[in-house]
């Protein structure tokens, strides 16, 4: 499959496990789709392999740190945001806030369609 397609897979099983969430009106839907969301785990092994491939060696650590940055900020931020929009519509349309998941997937997608292969680092030792 290849780290690109595995983590093109990976967000299309997500986003689509989170738009079915957010329309679900029973909940045993919720576990007949833990299969795909178990599938879409195999986008962020793969996004740290072609996100590696971006950029040369010596740059590695610089990128790992803005990695782990971002991931250290969506998971200070994520929750406050969705808690807050979760509270503003779970009267009307509770699912809302598993959309708005997939929307971000939706936005990132073309994105990961649009990566190329970087320079692997055998090929930067034999140059």
């Amino acid at each position: 499959l290849g780290e690109r397609w595995a983590l093109i897979v990976g967000m299309a099983c997500e986003l689509t496990a989170l738009v079915i969430v957010g329309l679900a009106t029973q909940g045993w839907i919720l576990f007949a789709l833990a299969p795909l969301f178990a599938l879409g785990g195999i986008g962020m092994p793969a996004l740290q392999s072609v996100t590696t491939q971006q950029v040369d060696g010596d740059k590695q650590g610089q990128l790992q740190g803005v990695l782990a940055s971002l991931v250290s900020l969506a998971s200070i931020f994520g929750p406050v945001f969705f808690s807050f929009m979760y509270f503003a519509v779970s009267d009307t349309w509770p699912g809302l806030i598993w959309i708005v998941g997939a929307g971000i997937y939706l936005l990132a997608l073309p994105l990961m369609l649009g990566i190329r292969r970087g320079a692997t680092p055998a090929a930067v030792a034999g140059e």
